[in-house]
């Protein structure tokens, strides 16, 4: 019966999803076609999508895609090993030690990575590296505290029986913390990837010749709206299905967690 109305409530969810989409699009299309929105600022969303199957049928789209994922990957792929290596290295100090990193790294944390770019670029140029240090800097923060906030969490309990009967330092790490800690990590890297994508638009805006953000920025400065608007789009629908896979496999790996809603 539980099974059944997780079922049911997933299909209402898509349901309601697929419809509430359809009604903004034809909304979008009426509104444009009655003359209540200025097809000068907002193009008929027809345009929009002959536009961007055209960009997408021509292989001019998937080169930029490539491009963006293959520096949204390495920023990330940095960020995640530097990230859980530090994070457990704090998370094994003591308490004391930690409490005069933490704010350190916190107030490192809340530096605008807009505002670190220029400097990064200062330091690295303006090729690819540049771009790959920021979405590296945005995208390890996550990952260490919710490293170090996993491995506080462990039950202490667990360690003790480990101890207990007599576990080696890396039998405890592989089947005691590391298990106990990894619903935490696992979050910590799905906020890390999601952000590592917005932020690699974001600088691909800034400074690029190529990429996603350079598309939409590039169409921007022509005024090229459904290339524009079709652009926005598709990167809101990677968006959507990053989110989505990164739930999946999420879901596979804790297949034992609770849903809370």
């Amino acid at each position: 019966m539980k099974e059944e109305n997780k079922v049911i409530s997933k299909i209402g969810k898509l349901i309601f999803s697929t419809l509430s989409t359809i009604a903004f699009f034809i909304i979008w299309y009426l509104a444009t076609a009655t003359g209540i929105l200025d097809t000068g600022i907002i193009p008929e969303p027809l345009k929009v999508f002959n536009q961007l199957a055209t960009n997408i049928f021509k292989g001019d789209l998937l080169s930029h895609t490539l491009l963006t994922f293959k520096r949204a990957i390495m920023g990330f792929f940095v960020a995640l090993i530097v990230g859980l290596l530090v994070g457990f290295f704090l998370a094994s100090i003591s308490k004391k030690l930690r409490s005069y990193v933490i704010p350190i790294l916190q107030f490192f944390e809340k530096l605008n990575p807009f505002a670190l770019f220029p400097l990064f670029m200062l330091f690295f140029g303006i090729g690819e590296f540049s771009k790959v240090i920021i979405i590296f800097w945005v995208a390890v923060w996550p990952i260490i505290f919710h490293t170090i906030a996993g491995v506080e969490g462990v039950d202490k309990l667990l360690i003790k029986s480990a101890r207990t009967i007599g576990a080696s330092s890396k039998t405890e790490f592989f089947k005691v913390i590391l298990p106990a800690s990894l619903p935490d990590i696992i979050t910590g890297i799905k906020f890390s990837a999601q952000i590592a994508f917005i932020l690699v638009i974001s600088a691909e805006m800034l400074s690029s010749s190529a990429g996603l953000g350079w598309f939409i920025s590039i169409a921007k400065t022509q005024y090229n709206l459904p290339n524009l608007y079709g652009g926005t789009l598709f990167v809101a629908a990677l968006g959507i299905a990053i989110n989505k896979i990164l739930n999946i496999v999420e879901s596979k790996l804790f297949v034992w967690k609770e849903k809370t809603f």
